[in-house]
């Protein structure tokens, strides 16, 4: 940047210094001498930033290396084997080998503050080289963040899938239930997971009952879900008890819905007190309704003595569930080669239903024979559209081509024998209507012929 900033300045000074030099329509020779300086200036003043900003982000990067954690391409075992063989009399045998071990006790150093492998413990040197918790922190993190930006997690057909997103140990102690309270604030369970396991923790670890019950939210029980409502008996210093609610999977497509589980009194049937004494599940669907498009996306062709046009329409991408569409044709103008409906085809409009796993469906559009009346031309090409729309379930996804293109295209063996025959007969009303003098003019020119394809 600051490069480009003498370059900018010096191209703007550099037309001003022109103007006052032929200000009297001459160059003298120290106006000439004094532009080579103010050249020689731009060199050093842009070589000198160019230096300054190499050197500076050469420093910026050097105290980013210092910062960043020295990494190993070893494992913690490796390290701590090979160096405790060293240790004990085993030396390396090879130049590979020194330099193996040297790397390893250097990062030894680094991190440990020592190359003393027996110094060290096996424990902590596998948090500094593999993270302590990196990997769950990382996923606990993206799970939050989906939560927070509504973003849904990506699940395959069949795949078993359970999360835990909110841990009550993230709560402060005063807005907990004293005795009671779930281990997990939100859970997210794939519908064909077939069950999902609650646990609840008895914080006193004294003999005590409490009582575990299921509220509908978007999900309903006996549809999504089994409903589950019982007593959890702790035995005196048993920390933690937990159950089962089973999960219920079908092929049609919905979205995401919710339950809750919440704690009561068993005696007085009261809600228990706190924020840990209510957990929320989620039931993320795996069902893929799939995407519906035309089969063939180049656009039909078909002849105007055709007397009905197929137009296939499929199911991609997955095809579980209940998928409708529906469909129409449509008129593309009024303007010259656009089918009019009622004149060309016949107009339709109606549904496809998708069953589940079924994924191809046809519509007939019947093709008009046209009489050639009010000027119409029997051999012109006549275009019309066929649109799909309104899918459901929302799932189901619509291409972005929904509009087909049907073209009544000329049957052109047809038309060629038309034209020639008209071509003729233009020829005969010609020579009819020639006279003596027209006459000798065609003999002293090339007679025309009819040519293979019936040109004349």
């Amino acid at each position: 940047m600051r490069v480009f900033a003498i370059t900018c300045t010096s191209s703007l000074w550099a037309y001003i210094w022109l103007w006052i030099v032929l200000l009297d329509q001459m160059v003298e020779v120290w106006e000439g001498v004094l532009t080579l300086v103010f050249f020689m200036i731009l060199i050093v003043l842009a070589y000198g930033a160019d230096r300054f900003t190499a050197q500076k982000a050469a420093a910026e990067e050097g105290n980013q290396e210092e910062e960043i954690k020295p990494i190993i391409e070893y494992s913690a075992y490796q390290i701590y084997k090979d160096l405790l063989i060293e240790q004990k009399g085993g030396a390396p045998q090879d130049k590979d080998s020194v330099e193996k071990r040297d790397k390893m006790k250097r990062f030894l150093k680094q991190t440990m503050k020592t190359d003393q492998i027996d110094k060290v413990s096996l424990d902590e040197l596998k948090k500094v080289v593999e993270g302590e918790g990196m990997i769950s922190r990382i996923k606990y993190r993206k799970q939050v963040g989906n939560m927070m930006t509504g973003k849904r997690p990506v699940i395959a057909k069949f795949e078993k899938m359970k999360l835990e997103h909110a841990h009550a140990d993230q709560l402060d102690e005063n807005v907990k239930n004293e005795f009671f309270g779930f281990q997990c604030l939100h859970y997210s369970v794939s519908e064909s997971s077939g069950k999902l396991t609650i646990a609840v923790n008895n914080k006193k670890r004294t003999a005590g009952v409490v009582r575990a019950c299921t509220i509908d939210g978007d999900a309903k029980a006996g549809e999504d879900y089994n409903a589950f409502d019982g007593n959890l008996e702790f035995a005196n210093g048993e920390s933690t008890k937990t159950f089962d609610v089973v999960i219920n999977d079908d092929d049609n497509w919905e979205p995401d819905e919710d339950f809750f589980v919440q704690l009561y009194d068993p005696n007085s049937n009261e809600e228990l007190v706190g924020q840990d004494t209510k957990t929320r599940v989620t039931i993320i669907d795996d069902d893929k309704p799939g995407q519906i498009c035309f089969e063939n996306t180049k656009g039909i062709k078909v002849a105007p003595t055709e007397e009905t046009c197929e137009i296939k329409v499929i199911r991609k991408n997955g095809s579980d569930g209940r998928v409708t569409v529906d469909y129409e044709t449509v008129q593309l103008g009024h303007q010259e080669h656009v089918a009019q409906a009622g004149k060309h085809f016949e107009e339709c409009r109606g549904q496809l239903v998708f069953e589940n796993q079924e994924t191809e469906k046809s519509v007939w559009v019947k093709i008009l024979a046209t009489n050639g009346d009010e000027g119409d031309d029997e051999y012109s090409d006549n275009a019309f559209g066929f649109q799909l729309k309104n899918v459901h379930p929302e799932g189901a996804k619509l291409s972005k081509k929904s509009l087909q293109i049907v073209n009544i295209v000329t049957d052109l063996e047809q038309k060629k024998k038309a034209d020639a025959y008209a071509q003729l007969i233009a020829k005969l009303d010609q020579e009819e209507e020639k006279t003596w003098g027209s006459q000798f003019i065609t003999a002293c020119m090339l007679h025309p012929t009819k040519g293979d394809d019936g040109e004349i």
